[in-house]
């Protein structure tokens, strides 16, 4: 579980790193690549719902990067 923890700290640290669009369809695709390797492990029912939540959490900062994006490029 330490592993995955360690995970979750550099998908957070690759998304807010973003300074461009390139970036951040980069950090879209990690996400979704990190989604994928999650799904390889079997995890209690609690350990399942820590990754729902922090996948959710991804998909938001995600959503407010790209808004910050293109409110800086109108």
């Amino acid at each position: 579980m330490d592993y995955i923890f360690d995970l979750m700290r550099k998908t957070s640290k690759v998304i807010s790193s973003c300074k461009n669009i390139t970036q951040l369809e980069g950090a879209y695709n990690y996400v979704a690549n990190l989604e994928k390797y999650l799904s390889h492990f079997e995890k209690t029912e609690r350990q399942a719902l820590f990754c729902e939540k922090q996948l959710a959490e991804f998909r938001k900062m995600l959503k407010v990067k790209n808004r910050s994006f293109n409110e800086f490029v109108n």
